[in-house]
């Protein structure tokens, strides 16, 4: 094979430099280690990429995917990422290295009165890694469900009953999108940013209810009613006080039950080359 030609070896015709080149989608089988212990065996999109110098024509999409092959059989954490994306910024030639996995992970959740918890609930997670030079940063995201009822539509149904009438206050389905760099100190488990923000949301979805469970989060619902402004003010001061946290991102997303459109508030923290804006 050594006889063979290598295109990638030529010139280019530009020379220009490229921040990022490689390939994404990348699907593969892992271990992750779980806060509870034993492990999670899950599946990742995998995206690998390295910077490109202005006199080379191409990279070798291959040795992205043999130099993550090697790794597979190890469970996935913060420093293992670190050795896969030095050696694929050497493998290379290249001076920085980008990699981020994206997964589900199953918890547990009881019904809140009849204790049902036959079924896990699974959050979308990911890990991402960028390594510029010898400057290694690792950043965990989590995406978590949570209901929200509008305080406007609760008052003005009051009012209708207090004028004789009824009506029933909307709900939408919402989601809480977190980003978070941690110290390299401290370890952060995605079930510690998980507990975070459920822990600062009262009101939130659970796999299985029965009538006595429905009426206890009827209850809930009215004593917390939310608009995405005060969600993201809960979420974003839990994640803040976070032990282990230096900076973050927080994205909720209210899908409106009686408008055409979504209900968002995004709030961050960056320093230290952060740039929270990259997560959105």
């Amino acid at each position: 094979m050594t006889d063979l030609p290598d295109i990638q070896q030529t010139e280019p015709t530009i020379k220009r430099y490229i921040n990022q080149v490689g390939v994404e989608n990348v699907q593969v089988p892992f271990m992750l280690e779980s806060k509870s212990g034993g492990f999670h065996e899950t599946i990742a999109q995998v995206s690998m990429r390295t910077d490109l110098t202005s006199d080379k024509k191409g990279i070798s999409m291959s040795r992205l995917h043999l130099t993550l092959h090697k790794y597979l059989d190890k469970p996935l954490k913060q420093t293992l990422i670190l050795d896969i994306m030095r050696e694929l910024r050497d493998s290379q030639e290249a001076t920085d290295s980008y990699m981020s996995f994206e997964f589900k992970i199953p918890m547990i959740r009881k019904s809140p009165i009849t204790n049902h918890s036959q079924f896990p609930i699974y959050y979308d997670c990911k890990f991402e890694g960028q390594l510029n030079g010898e400057l290694f940063q690792f950043f965990q995201g989590v995406i978590v469900q949570y209901a929200s009822y509008c305080p406007c539509s609760a008052a003005l149904s009051e009012d209708l009953k207090q004028n004789g009438s009824n009506g029933f206050p909307h709900a939408q389905r919402s989601f809480a999108k977190v980003m978070v760099k941690s110290s390299d100190k401290y370890y952060l488990w995605l079930e510690d940013i998980i507990e975070s923000v459920e822990g600062a949301i009262k009101t939130l979805p659970y796999p299985i209810i029965k009538r006595p469970d429905e009426q206890e989060i009827a209850r809930i619902a009215a004593e917390n009613p939310i608009f995405v402004e005060d969600a993201i003010r809960q979420i974003s001061n839990a994640v803040d006080n976070r032990e282990g946290v230096i900076d973050w991102i927080v994205k909720c997303i209210h899908e409106e039950s009686i408008h055409t459109s979504e209900a968002i508030a995004i709030c961050w923290k960056m320093s230290g080359g952060f740039d929270g804006k990259y997560f959105l």
